[in-house]
């Protein structure tokens, strides 16, 4: 439109009023802006015009696809049902050597959507999203802290959680209890669920050593095989283990079984993360379960409310998903009557 300002003597505003069609143009400008235009082969580009005008259309999902294997079976179950109520969805995964963030402004350079969620974003990499008119939904840990305008958090309490099902694994008798955390959790995740470890050690005069009695494995079976020869050679008399996911457990059972170790006889395995393929492992696997399609359900309806520019959510930053204990062989529910935590 420079050009064309230029080759016909009228200003910029007016150049842009003409091609746009707008009222109130001079007639004679109108024909010269034209003529000009027609010289130069000019041609309306839509799209560009759209983008320009920043039109707020579709969701923005950004996965982390090295993180925690929950977080992309999350994102597929809430791409299907934005899309079957109508919602544009553009879903991009980053990896561990990406940045979120700037994936997000990338793709925010040819689309500007009316929301973004986050599944599985690291911290440190969020916070250079900056200010920013697009609302956000981060599914994992809490990010209120970071202080970014427009922005919610949903997911499990992991302190809260840890703590609890290490209070358990106490309650069932347990003395000498190791943990194995999965790779992929973000930094914060490993400081929240350790952090939920040692208040548990702590409630009974006990001190958690991370560095001592935890290990860091990747979420494979492999990974939960070697962690437990691991936490077997750091502490010898191990009877029970967290374990942050449901392949680390089937690993661990396995090499349990290879040391000649009884489930949950001499071992209690407890994971932080199962699905229905749980039922199938020999013993059968306690833990904590999600049901990942109600948390679809309320992600979904967490995110079409901020693109409708509900601020109210807002008033609280961090909402929390349910879940629950699945008690199997793996690890014999605690007979306390009186606490209302296990009613």
């Amino acid at each position: 439109m420079k050009d064309i300002a230029k080759a016909s003597g009228w200003s910029l505003g007016t150049v842009s009023r003409v091609m746009s069609d707008a009222s109130g143009v001079n007639e004679t400008a109108r024909k010269e802006v034209l003529e000009a235009a027609r010289q130069l082969n000019y041609q309306k580009n839509d799209f560009a015009s759209a983008l320009r005008q920043k039109r707020p259309e579709g969701i923005l999902m950004i996965v982390q696809a090295d993180g925690c294997p929950i977080y992309s079976r999350m994102a597929c179950l809430v791409e299907k049902r934005l899309k079957q109520q109508g919602k544009r969805v553009t879903l991009v995964q980053v990896h561990h050597d990406e940045n979120e963030a700037e994936a997000a402004h990338e793709q925010m350079r040819c689309q500007t959507p009316g929301a973004l969620i986050f599944f599985g974003a690291r911290r440190n990499m969020l916070r250079t999203l900056g200010r920013s008119a697009v609302p956000a939904l981060c599914i994992g840990v809490d990010q209120s802290g970071l202080g970014l305008e427009r922005l919610i958090s949903f997911g499990l309490p992991q302190t809260e959680v840890a703590q609890q099902s290490t209070e358990w694994l106490f309650e069932t008798g347990r003395q000498s209890i190791g943990v194995i955390l999965n790779d992929r959790y973000t930094y914060p995740e490993l400081q929240e669920s350790f952090l939920g470890v040692q208040y548990a050690f702590y409630s009974r005069d006990l001190v958690f050593v991370a560095n001592d009695r935890s290990t860091i494995q990747p979420s494979s079976l492999r990974g939960g095989y070697q962690g437990l020869l691991q936490l077997m050679q750091q502490v010898p008399d191990v009877d029970a283990v967290l374990v942050g996911d449901e392949d680390q457990a089937l690993g661990a059972l396995r090499a349990a079984a290879d040391l000649g170790k009884r489930v949950p006889e001499d071992l209690a395995i407890f994971a932080l993360d199962l699905t229905d393929n749980a039922e199938f492992a020999i013993p059968r696997l306690s833990g904590i379960r999600r049901d990942l399609e109600e948390d679809a359900r309320q992600i979904c309806d967490l995110v079409l409310k901020l693109e409708s520019h509900d601020w109210s959510l807002l008033d609280t930053p961090m909402r929390e998903a349910s879940w629950q204990v699945r008690w199997k062989e793996s690890c014999p529910k605690p007979m306390h009557p009186f606490d209302p935590a296990l009613s």
